[in-house]
């Protein structure tokens, strides 16, 4: 490390603390002039600068300046370093862990403020076929984390809690978590009250249990976190997985959009009564869910114990289809003045093997401007719901009921072109009770 004041400079520079030993001495032989001098430490590419004013005999007034001025450092792995690891362990706020194509056998915990990105020369930018039906980046499939070989349970991939911090995660592959002998079931990735991006990567073959989780913890899963966690996952694969592919426990607002999520089942010997969601909410989550494509998954979006909460539930624009049970299947907990809202417009819900849309004991239910089509069961089938608004829908070709209402309290049903359904267009049960 070396040392070197100037009088007026302006260099790169990050804080941290300097000691002069000419100004010291000077206030110390009792100088009755005001002195100011300026210093930088350099250390490797960083720089740091501290202002240190003295005022007449005695009295020191240190002013420690903690502006950045230089860019942030890129990290290579394994140019400069061996492994991620060891470069997120030596990377500070701003800085970005570049990791070259290859696989990397290791458990990663990322950093407040830093960012991990695939290399993207080598053509890494460019469109290829990924498995499912989008397009991936070529870096997505050559930058692999694999966690195949690591014995001890763990998320492949972890963010520090309690943040708000900047991070980013963009164009890698996270698999191969195996089934761990203790019976703990994990996630590929990690998510608890923090606000990453989480963009252009592919998560599979979790045998453990599902692909991404994101909470801000409370209810059923501890204590709720100060900060919320609001994500932005986007433009992901995940498909595969023993569990669901993108999980929001309890005060999750995460924002998941663009991504394809597909064969995601809890294995047979799993099954009680429990079905693996593409996309799943529980409890006080109110993710925006915009443009994905759920199929094949055992639900498309599933809703488990929705509660009360200011902020509807909103699904949008999705395409659903393919999947062992419902499209769409919201359960509340149906509790006396609870607030559980669902808004669900524009969507394509198709050829799933039972209602395209179902919801059970919430307060509101709003579904508009989505084609429902072809389902094995009703296209939308409302339970025990207190008011809902079925607007301007196209809903044909279901194997019975275009729309089946149960004991819905107040409905509003217009503006829907209903046709070429299997039993009704429109059954109504349970209306005697009212």
């Amino acid at each position: 490390m070396k040392i070197q004041t100037y009088s007026a400079v302006r260099v790169p520079c990050k804080g941290l603390l300097c000691y002069i030993p000419g100004i010291m001495n000077d206030v110390a032989a009792g100088s009755d002039k005001t002195i100011s001098s300026m210093s930088f430490i350099e250390s490797g590419n960083r720089f740091y600068k501290m202002i240190l004013c003295a005022f007449s005999p005695g009295l020191i007034l240190l002013i420690l300046l903690f502006s950045t001025i230089a860019e942030s450092a890129d990290l290579f792995v394994p140019d400069d370093y061996q492994d991620i690891s060891e470069a997120l362990e030596m990377a500070e706020p701003g800085d970005t862990v570049v990791v070259m194509p290859g696989v990397y056998r290791e458990r990663i915990k990322m950093k407040a403020g830093v960012s991990l990105v695939s290399f993207k020369g080598d053509g890494g930018d460019e469109l290829v076929d990924g498995p499912g039906l989008k397009k991936v980046l070529r870096r997505t499939l050559r930058t692999i984390i694999d966690g195949s070989q690591i014995e001890e349970p763990g998320y492949l991939i972890s963010f520090p809690s309690e943040t708000t911090e900047p991070m980013k995660v963009d164009g890698f592959t996270f698999q191969n978590m195996p089934k761990y002998r203790s019976g703990v079931r994990l996630f590929l990735m990690e998510i608890r009250g923090c606000s990453p991006s989480v963009v252009n990567n592919i998560f599979r073959g979790n045998k453990s249990w599902g692909g991404i989780l994101a909470s801000g913890l409370g209810i059923g899963m501890g204590a709720e976190l100060h900060t919320k966690a609001k994500p932005e996952i986007l433009n992901n694969i995940i498909y595969g997985n023993s569990g669901p592919g993108i999980a929001n426990g309890s005060n999750s607002a995460a924002l998941i959009a663009h991504n394809e999520i597909f064969q995601n089942r809890f294995p047979p010997s799993d099954q009680k009564n429990i079905f693996a969601p593409g996309i799943g909410i529980r409890e006080k989550a109110r993710p925006v869910i915009h443009d994905n494509i759920c199929y094949q998954n055992e639900v498309g979006i599933g809703a488990l114990n929705l509660d009360n909460h200011k902020k509807p539930l909103k699904i949008t624009q999705n395409r659903i289809y393919g999947n062992m049970m419902a499209g769409i299947n919201i359960r509340g907990t149906g509790s006396p003045g609870k607030n559980t809202r669902v808004f669900i417009e524009f969507n394509q819900i198709f050829n799933n093997r039972q209602a395209g849309i179902r919801c059970i004991k919430t307060s509101e239910v709003i579904a508009r401007f989505n084609a429902v089509f072809q389902n094995r069961k009703a296209g939308i089938s409302l339970w025990d719901v207190g008011t809902a608004a079925i607007e301007d829908n196209e809903i044909y070709g279901n194997f019975t009921s275009g729309i089946r209402l149960l004991d819905v309290a107040h409905v509003y049903v217009r503006r829907n072109h209903i046709f070429k359904n299997v039993t009704t267009g429109i059954d109504f049960i349970g209306w005697e009770k009212r």
